[in-house]
């Protein structure tokens, strides 16, 4: 039987599509150490996760995984996956080599003052963040649309559903450029969910018919484009009234109207040798600061 080889550091070198800190941060996620390391001229951003007792590839990437679909879900931007890769340094992750992958076209920052991760009350709703997170991350506009469809399937296996759904919940659409879409739509479209279901999802899943897709299409894209707003957004008001998520924005409106523990929020704090540790908000915090 062949062993299985763990290492004490799982180390996923990544190119975020939002700012990222600038420097070392911890987080403790699942009961392990959670490290953002930032990116420099010669080192890619990237999150590392510690077990003294050794992780796999498997284990160890899960954990990953799942941290960035919640990071990814309140910032609202995607992530690219570039490599991973194990380490054993008893004190710190391994350092990644930049490559040829690319520079992050957002600055790094210094830590936020306070994050908010999202904890998922179920595997499907734990399933839609991660579906959510993929679609923001890929780069193409037809795997995109398609990725936010899959959020609906997700709750509903077949097209009726899914296309009622939409239907029944397009009223809740309510930012721009999203609700111009939607207006425009439905001066031509009498049936918005049919034409997103049909004309989108079906049109990029397929290629046995002319109603298709066509990747060397000018128009196909620009309108698949136009089309990826109302996609996203309605993928993302799935998540929050199906799965029971809440966005950023309905978080911090939540948190409005008064102060209690709060597990998905993270307070950031500053230690005497430098370092950034995040801690879930507890209400003893507000009452120590207002002393």
């Amino acid at each position: 039987m062949t062993k299985k080889t763990t290492s004490k550091w799982i180390d996923l070198a990544v190119k975020p599509h939002f700012s990222w800190p600038n420097k070392h941060v911890e987080i403790e996620f699942e009961k392990r150490k959670i490290v953002l390391q930032p990116g420099s001229a010669d080192r890619s951003c990237a999150v590392s996760v510690f077990d003294e007792n050794g992780l796999s590839f498997e284990e160890g990437g899960k954990i990953i995984f799942r941290f960035l679909s919640r990071l990814s879900w309140s910032e609202n931007a995607g992530i690219e996956e570039l490599f991973i890769v194990g380490s054993n340094m008893p004190k710190r992750p391994g350092f990644l080599g930049k490559g040829s992958y690319g520079n992050s076209g957002w600055a790094q920052i210094d830590p936020w003052p306070y994050l908010y991760l999202p904890i998922p009350k179920s595997e499907k709703a734990e399933r839609a963040l991660a579906v959510y997170r993929e679609a923001m991350s890929v780069n193409s506009i037809s795997y995109a649309f398609l990725g936010f469809f899959k959020v609906l399937n997700i709750l509903y296996p077949t097209g009726k559903p899914q296309v009622e759904w939409i239907n029944a919940n397009l009223g809740e659409i309510k930012y721009i450029p999203e609700k111009n879409r939607l207006v425009n739509l439905q001066k031509t479209e009498s049936n918005v969910g049919s034409y997103l279901y049909q004309q989108g999802r079906c049109a990029v899943a397929h290629a046995f018919s002319d109603d298709i897709i066509n990747p060397d299409s000018y128009l196909d894209k620009r309108r698949l484009e136009s089309d990826l707003c109302l996609m996203k957004a309605i993928a993302a008001l799935c998540i929050e009234k199906e799965f029971y998520i809440m966005s950023d924005s309905s978080y911090n409106e939540y948190t409005r109207e008064g102060f209690e523990d709060l597990p998905e929020l993270l307070k950031k704090f500053e230690t005497d040798d430098g370092k950034v540790i995040y801690k879930p908000f507890k209400k003893e915090m507000v009452m120590i600061s207002v002393k």
